[in-house]
C-alpha cells in the first residue's frame, strides 16, 4: 500500500462512458454511488468532477477500465485512457485504473436487485461506478 493508498483516503471511482459518466466515493469499505454526468463534452464533465472531488476531499480517483475477456485493449478502454489522461492534467491527482470487465452486468443485476426501474436501469453508470471501487477497495484491503 502506498502513499497515495491510505485507508482513510476518500477515493472517487469513475466509469466513464462517451454518453454517460458515473461517479462513487469510498472510504475503507464504505461506498455510495455519487452522481451521473454528461460525457459529451470531456472539458465540460472533467470541471464537473474536479469540482466534486474537491467537495468531497478526494485523494486520488479509480477509473474502470473496459479491457476484454483476455485482458487486452479495446476502443473504449483506449478512450477511458485519454479521459482519465485529461482528468489527470486538469485535477493534478492521481489516477488509478481498475479492469471493469463485466461490471455493467453486475450494475444492471444490482439495480434489479434493489428494485430500480427499467427507465432508470439504462442509466446504472453511478452504480457501476461503486462496483468498481468496491472491487478495487476488496483487493486492497
Amino acid at each position: 500500500m502506498n502513499k497515495t493508498e491510505k485507508k482513510d483516503s476518500i477515493i472517487m471511482g469513475i466509469d466513464y462512458g462517451s454518453s454517460f459518466i458515473g461517479t462513487a466515493l469510498g472510504r475503507g469499505e464504505n461506498v455510495v454511488t455519487l452522481s451521473m454526468i454528461s460525457g459529451k463534452n470531456a472539458e465540460t464533465a472533467v470541471a464537473q468532477i474536479a469540482r466534486e472531488a474537491i467537495e468531497n476531499k478526494v485523494s486520488y480517483f479509480v477509473i474502470g477500465l473496459p479491457l476484454s475477456a483476455d485482458n487486452k485493449e479495446t476502443k473504449q478502454s483506449l478512450e477511458t485512457r485519454q479521459f482519465a489522461k485529461l482528468l489527470k492534467v486538469r485535477t493534478r491527482m492521481p489516477v488509478k485504473f481498475y479492469n471493469e470487465y463485466e461490471s455493467t452486468a453486475e450494475s444492471l443485476k444490482e439495480a434489479i436487485e434493489l428494485g430500480v426501474g427499467k427507465k432508470k436501469r439504462r442509466h446504472n453508470d453511478s452504480i457501476s461506478a461503486a462496483l468498481i471501487l468496491t472491487h478495487y477497495l476488496q483487493e486492497l484491503s
